[in-house]
């Protein structure tokens, strides 16, 4: 193999992992309208989104509705969000923000994790978070 062919690999494997994975959970709020839930405090507030037909497997998850959830603090900056692995239709949900005692949001039914870290994201939450500081 010549050096072109494997810096070409080395370059276009992760950005089709991106397009694959994370283009469809990518939340523009100027696009995508989503469905807000705040904490009684109000100091968290969650956003619903539908996936984004943005590959063929997310056109059939958009399809079947199924959406995923981002995580904002009071300023309205975006925290982190669910796994991009896993998605679910949300109908009737319970959440839990995070406060004193929990450093999580814990949300229920549990079919996927959609636990979202509020102290230490994951790591789609920090590329997605880097993705939309470029807008």
């Amino acid at each position: 193999m010549t050096a072109k062919k494997i810096l070409i690999t080395l370059i276009s494997l992760p950005v089709l992992a991106y397009w694959l994975v994370l283009s469809p959970v990518i939340p523009n709020k100027n696009i995508h309208k989503g469905y807000y839930t705040y904490s009684y405090d109000g100091k968290w507030k969650i956003a619903v989104y539908d996936v984004s037909p943005t590959t063929p497997i997310s056109l059939v998850q958009y399809i079947q509705e199924k959406r995923y959830i981002v995580l904002y603090n009071k300023n309205d900056e975006y925290i982190g969000q669910s796994t991009p692995f896993c998605y679910q239709s949300l109908f009737d949900y319970n959440v839990a923000f995070p406060g004193s005692n929990l450093d999580d949001l814990t949300f229920l039914p549990d079919e996927c994790d959609y636990s979202i870290p509020a102290k230490n994201p994951r790591w789609w939450s920090k590329i997605i978070k880097f993705r939309l500081s470029l807008l």
